[in-house]
Formats: structure tokens, C-alpha cells, sequence
């Protein structure tokens, strides 16, 4: 009886460890399902985030080198920009880790708009006087009696003269601003031969820049494999996946590419600083002359106390010349038979007529000193005038200057 119970304790553990057994099987395998069902969600995120890294490599080369990188011809990642078919990333130029030797990369190269040569001139739009041939700003004139004003104008008019030197000095120099403009012909003319198409015939867009994952299966697909089509080297961007296509595509276009690395921000704001410049230099050149005829003036009023003492000088002359010719006169008529009372009389007028003239001269003459005064007191708020107008002038062509020198710098 013990013997038998036994056994048939036996019997039942060897059931139940069969449908243990199949339990287990059971979850086994709906947890590979379900790893296998997730498996590509989870690596899907990794290769969109290597290249939104590799695309911040890019766009960070052109910051540093005002033109994109050219591609590698082999997962080197050498870049190689006498090589018209390549098509890798180049990871090892962009300074990047072996993990993006996988990653295909194409850049425009057509003719003169090619995006990854460097610019060797500038582009006249971008200049911080916009090309204008701005001719000089005058000196002020010094006087005899120039005092500080007319000084410190001197000094104004000088460092305005010297930033319009700075400024056609920054023609010839080249940085991410006239990338900038390069990038905007590109835009406009986007459909000239040359220019980079993704996709095919049926359907293409021109980028400026093309970045592509070979997906989950670690093979290139479509157009993005290697000799897959002698036109198309890159397939349409966002192509929608399928059994055949798992490539990942992030194309930049070349207006999206601008407002990325700051052109449309820094092109507007040296172009308004820029026309803010040339706007205070034309004040500048309206201030001078106003200033001219301020100077001029005060010539002018300096020739007439020239000319008022020399009218006082006359004027003393004729009074001179009355008293002796009314002394002659009652001289004369002392030796004749009589006082002549006609000739006395008309001695005595003229001498009253140079008295009167000089005493008008000598109104005219303390006039002429005050008006020279009131002119010259004119002249040195002209001469401060100056200064604030030759200092806001200069203060905008430096800013101008500054923001062309910054370029697409942070």
C-alpha cells in the first residue's frame, strides 16, 4: 500500500512539470513576439537622433568654414571634394565618432552654385556700406580763435572719415555672410542643372543637403544605394516604408538651411544697419553744409567790421576835412571885403554832414561787432552740432562694421 502511494506521487509530479514546461514555452514566446514587434520602434528613435546629430556636424562646419563639407568617397570619412560620385558621410572632417561611417551624405555641387566651395569674393549686399562710394566727410576750419568745440569737432569729423575707411576695408573680406548670399541664389535658382535632386523622375525636390540611414536592415535601398541609378543618388525625402524600404532621409532645403544657421536673422540685421549708416552719413553731408554757410558767415561778418572801421575811419576823415574847409572858409572871407555868410554856411554843413556819418559809422560799426559775436557764438554750436552728428554717424558705420566682422559667429 505504501509502495504503491508512492508511485502515484511520483506519476503527478512529472504531469505537472509537463504543463509547467508548456507554460513557459507559451510565455517564451509571446515575449520574443512582443521583443520582435518592439524591437524596431526602439531603434527607430537612435537612428533619427544619429542624424539629427550628424546634421548638427554639418550645420556646424558651415558656422565654422562658410560652406558646406564635401561627401567621403568610402566610410573613411575623409571628405574628398574632387571625388564627383561621393556619397558617404565625412564623419572623421566633421570630427565625429566611427558609429557614423554608416551614414550617406550629398551635398549640391552645381557649378557656380556650389554649396560646398568656399567663397573667394565677397558679395556687394553684404558690405557694411553696401558698396556705396562714400566720399569724405569735411574737416572742420580752424580760426585764429578756434577754441574746444571746433576741437573736439575735428577729432569727430576725423574718427567718422576713418570708419568709412574701416568699412570699404571689409569689401574684400570674406565670411558666412556671403555664404549667406550664395545660399539665397541657390534658392532662387534652384531648378538649374547641377543643383541636387532627391527622388526620381516621377517625383524629385533640390536640397541644399541630404543626410540617409540605411535603417534597420543596414543596407541602402531604392535610389540611396550605391549605383542603384546613374541620375539619382538620393530617393525622395519621407518615402514611406515598406517590406523593401527602411532607409531614414533628413533633406534640408536651401531656405530652410538659411533660416537654420541665422542668414535671414544676420542678412536682415547688417542690411538695416547698413542703410542706418549710410541714413546718419547722409545727415553727416547735410550737417556739413549747414556748416559751411556757418563759417562762410562768420567771414562774411568779419569782412563787414573790416568794413565798418573803415567806414569809422572815413567818416573821422571827413570830419577832419569839414572842420579845415569851414577854417578856410572864415579865413578866406576874413582877408576879402567881408565874411562870406553863404560860404561859412555851407562849410559849416558839410562838416555837420561828417559828423553824422561818423556817427552812423559808428553805429555800424559796434552793429558789425555784434553780429561777428552772435555769429560766432552760431559757429561753435555748429561746431557741437558736429560732433553729435559725426559721433551717431560713426557710431552706426562701427556697428555695421561689427555685425559684418561677427558674420554668422553666435
Amino acid at each position: 500500500m505504501r509502495r504503491f502511494f508512492s508511485r502515484r506521487q511520483r506519476g503527478l509530479s512529472l504531469v505537472e512539470l509537463a504543463v509547467a514546461m508548456v507554460i513557459v514555452g507559451i510565455l517564451g514566446l509571446i515575449v520574443w513576439r512582443w521583443v520582435m514587434a518592439t524591437r524596431e520602434p526602439l531603434q527607430r528613435p537612435a537612428m533619427l537622433a544619429q542624424l539629427s546629430e550628424a546634421q548638427a556636424a554639418v550645420e556646424g562646419f558651415v558656422l565654422a568654414n562658410s560652406h558646406l563639407p564635401c561627401p567621403a568617397s568610402d566610410a573613411g570619412g575623409v571628405a574628398a571634394c574632387g571625388d564627383a560620385n561621393a556619397v558617404f558621410l565625412p564623419w572623421r572632417t566633421l570630427g565625429m565618432g566611427s558609429e557614423f561611417n554608416n551614414l550617406h551624405y550629398g551635398v549640391s555641387r552645381g557649378g557656380s552654385l556650389d554649396l560646398a566651395a568656399g567663397i573667394t569674393v565677397a558679395a556687394p549686399s553684404v558690405s557694411p556700406d553696401l558698396y556705396l562710394d562714400l566720399p569724405g566727410l569735411a574737416v572742420p576750419e580752424h580760426t585764429e580763435d578756434s577754441g574746444a568745440a571746433t576741437d573736439a569737432a575735428t577729432d569727430a569729423a576725423n574718427a567718422a572719415v576713418a570708419s568709412i575707411a574701416a568699412a570699404k576695408g571689409r569689401r574684400t573680406v570674406v565670411n558666412g555672410l556671403d555664404w549667406c548670399h550664395v545660399l539665397r541664389r541657390y534658392a532662387a535658382n534652384s531648378a538649374a542643372p547641377g543643383v541636387l535632386a532627391a527622388g526620381s523622375a516621377a517625383d524629385s525636390v533640390p536640397v541644399a543637403y541630404i543626410l540617409v540611414h540605411p535603417g534597420a536592415n543596414n543596407q541602402f535601398d531604392g535610389n540611396n544605394a550605391v549605383g542603384a541609378s546613374s541620375v539619382w543618388k538620393f530617393d525622395f525625402p519621407g518615402r514611406p516604408q515598406s517590406s523593401d524600404f527602411d532607409d531614414l532621409s533628413l533633406a534640408i532645403g536651401p531656405a530652410d538651411l538659411s533660416a537654420r544657421i541665422g542668414c535671414v536673422a544676420r542678412l536682415s540685421a547688417m542690411q538695416a544697419a547698413a542703410q542706418g549708416a549710410y541714413a546718419a552719413y547722409d545727415t553727416a553731408r547735410v550737417m556739413q553744409e549747414y556748416w559751411s554757410l556757418r563759417i562762410s558767415d562768420v567771414s562774411a561778418k568779419e569782412s563787414d567790421l573790416e568794413g565798418a572801421n573803415t567806414g569809422v575811419v572815413l567818416a573821422a576823415m571827413g570830419i577832419a576835412l569839414g572842420t579845415s574847409g569851414t577854417v578856410i572858409s572864415i579865413a578866406s572871407a576874413a582877408n576879402t571885403e567881408g565874411v562870406t555868410a553863404f560860404n561859412i554856411a555851407i562849410a559849416a554843413v558839410n562838416l555837420s554832414m561828417a559828423i553824422a556819418e561818423n556817427v552812423l559809422a559808428n553805429e555800424d560799426l559796434q552793429e558789425a561787432k555784434d553780429e561777428l559775436v552772435a555769429t560766432k557764438e552760431k559757429r561753435l554750436a555748429a561746431d557741437a552740432y558736429a560732433v553729435h552728428i559725426y559721433n551717431s554717424f560713426t557710431q552706426a558705420m562701427n556697428a555695421a562694421i561689427q555685425l559684418d566682422q561677427k558674420g554668422l559667429n553666435p
